[in-house]
């Protein structure tokens, strides 16, 4: 089953927003680290905190299980 989710880049430094390992959150330049919003209320709070003023939110659809796998 797909899941819709939303990945930030921040326009300004070109990095994508990310879960830390202290359950933060940083910036990263992969992709593949980038965090999975599921909404995009949760996308534009989490943008607001980070103070990124210019960011571009990409859709995806990627698998249930992976999403889930990458939100713990």
């Amino acid at each position: 089953m797909l899941t819709r989710v939303i990945i930030l880049q921040d326009l300004e430094n070109m990095q994508f927003l990310a879960p830390s390992p202290d359950g933060d959150v940083m910036f990263t330049p992969f992709l593949t680290e980038a965090g999975m919003f599921l909404s995009e209320e949760e996308a534009q709070e989490t943008a607001e905190m980070m103070h990124v003023e210019q960011f571009h939110h990409f859709v995806c659809y990627i698998d249930a299980s992976v999403v889930l796998e990458h939100r713990q």
